[in-house]
């Protein structure tokens, strides 16, 4: 993190810090006990024309990191909150997932872990639970 002119690092307030947003499956994964976000997986859990159409926004307008930035599947995509049309459209996403049943979490976090890729509307980040295994 970078200090500015009239703060040293050491002193930055708490909103100076980026703040992170995933939205994910409440459920974990059975074989990683991991919760998956839900665009993972999302067309087996649902489907339908309003699926399609979001897919298909997110696929014109979220970039998709390179695979390498995901460590083995070990790291975590998190918006940006700036970037808010693509979260509205996942949120769509979430809305149709509970009303199937699936139970969806919103979870916000200054400290994603370690950043391996970064554009305009996410992070790719591994969490400081993997690497201090």
């Amino acid at each position: 993190m970078c200090a500015t002119e009239d703060k040293p690092s050491c002193l930055l307030d708490r909103e100076d810090l980026d703040v992170y947003l995933r939205i994910i499956h409440a459920k974990p994964e059975k074989r990683t006990r991991r919760r998956l976000g839900v665009i993972h997986e999302v067309r087996s859990r649902c489907d339908g024309d309003e699926i399609d159409f979001i897919l298909g926004w997110l696929k014109v307008h979220l970039p998709i990191p390179p695979r390498d930035v995901f460590r083995g599947g070990l790291a975590l995509c998190w918006f940006k909150l700036e970037a808010r049309a693509c979260i509205d459209q996942v949120r769509d996403l979430a809305f149709h997932l509970e009303r199937r049943g699936q139970r969806i979490w919103q979870i916000y976090s200054r400290n994603p872990g370690l950043i391996t890729y970064e554009d305009d509307y996410q992070v790719v980040a591994l969490p400081d639970s993997v690497r201090l295994e």
